[in-house]
């Protein structure tokens, strides 16, 4: 008996390690902007964090990969506020400082299109000679310049209580209130359409004017040295630190629910891991419907998740070049670059989204092209230059009537037409369809903001971290706080954070 009792006593001491190793008191799904803050900041209030990733590399959307020397991200990314934003305030809570070192170049972008062939300024000095030479190359007539004026003061003075007054009218709205020229509100609505990837009979003005005061008053549009992943990497490091576990190759298949509490996670492979506290970075119709499921959720609760709307999303390009064919931080505009002043109308805009919503591929496409290199040389081999361009496109429910290569040439033929010299240098040219972006981001939709920053959508009427399943929270672009893309969802993983720290003071968890 004693011979055959040891192995018996070992294997459940085996099995009762294990256990211990696969509890933990908060587990945190994705390693984006989102899941990277919160769990490094509920490691720093003292939680047992576990955060899962389901891809080999972390970042979400601001993962990398590299090709012939280049190291390119996964997404299109510039920063609004560097560190004066939440990615300076979570490394500070951190105690890390602030050792993410944000770039910027002399001419931060090259605006081309709308008849507009301009370079913007980092520095502020020489922003008139920008804003005047947008003025006279976009024929506006001088009578409409107060009026524009009176529009920009306004924005950058005005105040909490009138911004939640604008957070459920639209951009269209608000410009109405100070002009009707038809060519302002299509130049301005593509440049605040970047922020959401929303059209601005869609998006919401109070979130712009948030967002628009933060960026001309920190006038800190920059890109991290080392990649936009040097960002949720660090705020790893920072998890790491405090004793939280990342683990990839750990894609969330199932969100556990007992008696109405969340209570683990099965991970890929049928790992279960266990905590009375989930956390969750992906859309919110992917986490309910997908890991959760309907039966747990009540009639009402799941028509207002069905109800949720995302962005448009954007189909990629990651282009190397033999050498450097610009200076500027990022290019960004439409193709054709000329356009009759009579077809730049409301009317216009409304049609090209027509034709998106319908799959098809629009006359006129806006182009977004940030240029990482020009902030960092070390991204690619010495004296060459990385373009990473995106072109608006329709999400993953919308059937194509163009094929996904209709949509990828046509954002090509515009990239190579507003990035002069760039077609004659290229080594390489990586594109990406919307769908092999939603696969690497584990978003089934593949919008960019999975729930849009739509006046219904945003400020109290966005949806919060908590859910009707005890001990399961929202936190990324899905759910709480504002914010532009990456910003937002760092903000929104640090109040998810603090939320459920208060909670579990509190004995609510």
């Amino acid at each position: 008996m004693p011979a055959t009792a040891a192995p018996a006593t070992r294997s459940r001491k085996k099995s009762a390690s294990r256990a211990a190793e696969d509890s933990f008191d908060a587990i945190v799904i994705g390693t984006g902007m989102g899941g990277s803050a919160c769990g490094a900041i509920l490691a720093k209030h003292g939680f047992r964090t576990l955060i899962l990733e389901k891809n080999p590399r972390v970042g979400g959307s601001c993962s990398w990969y590299e090709k012939d020397g280049f190291r390119i991200d996964m997404g299109t990314h510039m920063f609004i506020r560097g560190n004066k934003g939440p990615f300076g305030v979570c490394t500070k809570r951190l105690g890390m400082g602030t050792p993410i070192e944000f770039r910027r170049t002399r001419d931060i972008a090259w605006v081309r299109g709308f008849n507009i062939d301009a370079r913007m300024p980092s520095d502020p000095r020489r922003l008139p000679v920008f804003a005047l030479q947008v003025l006279v190359q976009s024929g506006l007539p001088l009578t409409a310049l107060p009026s524009i004026i009176r529009m920009f003061r306004d924005i950058v003075t005005m105040p909490q209580d009138r911004i939640e007054y604008w957070d459920t009218r639209t951009i269209d709205e608000f410009m109405s209130v100070y002009t009707k020229d038809p060519f302002v509100h299509t130049l301005i609505g593509f440049l605040l359409g970047l922020y959401f990837i929303l059209p601005t009979w869609q998006a919401s003005a109070g979130e712009s004017i948030w967002n628009l005061q933060h960026f001309l008053r920190d006038n800190s549009l920059s890109y991290p040295k080392g990649g936009s992943a040097i960002i949720p990497q660090t705020f790893l490091k920072g998890a790491e630190a405090h004793g939280a576990q990342v683990m990839t190759m750990a894609g969330v298949e199932k969100i556990l629910v007992e008696d109405g509490k969340a209570t683990g996670v099965i991970a890929r492979g049928n790992r279960t891991f266990r905590a009375p506290v989930v956390i969750s970075t992906s859309s919110m119709q992917d986490t309910m419907f997908r890991m959760v499921g309907k039966e747990y959720l009540s009639e009402a609760y799941a028509k207002r998740v069905q109800a949720i709307k995302g962005s448009y999303i954007a189909v990629q390009a990651k282009i190397g070049l033999k050498k450097g064919v610009t200076r500027a931080g990022c290019i960004c505009g439409g193709y054709p670059r000329k356009i009759d002043r009579n077809q730049m109308n409301h009317e216009t805009m409304i049609e090209t989204f027509r034709q998106l919503e319908s799959g098809k591929v629009a006359p006129f496409t806006p182009i977004y092209c940030p240029i990482p290199t020009n902030f960092d040389p070390g991204l690619a081999p010495p004296g060459m230059q990385l373009l990473t361009a995106c072109a608006v496109a329709p999400t993953t429910d919308v059937e194509l009537d163009d094929g996904p290569k209709k949509w990828i040439d046509n954002m090509l033929t515009a990239v190579y037409d507003m990035v002069p010299g760039s077609r004659e240098q290229v080594v390489f040219e990586d594109t990406f369809s919307v769908q092999a972006i939603a696969s690497w981001i584990g978003k089934s939709s593949g919008a960019a903001v999975t729930t849009g920053q739509t006046p219904d959508q945003v400020g109290k009427n966005r949806p919060g971290h908590r859910t009707p399943i005890r001990g399961l929270y929202m936190c990324g672009d899905a759910a709480g706080s504002r914010g532009v893309g990456t910003e937002l969802a760092c903000q929104s993983g640090m109040e998810c954070a603090d939320l459920i720290a208060d909670e579990r003071r509190n004995f609510l968890i």
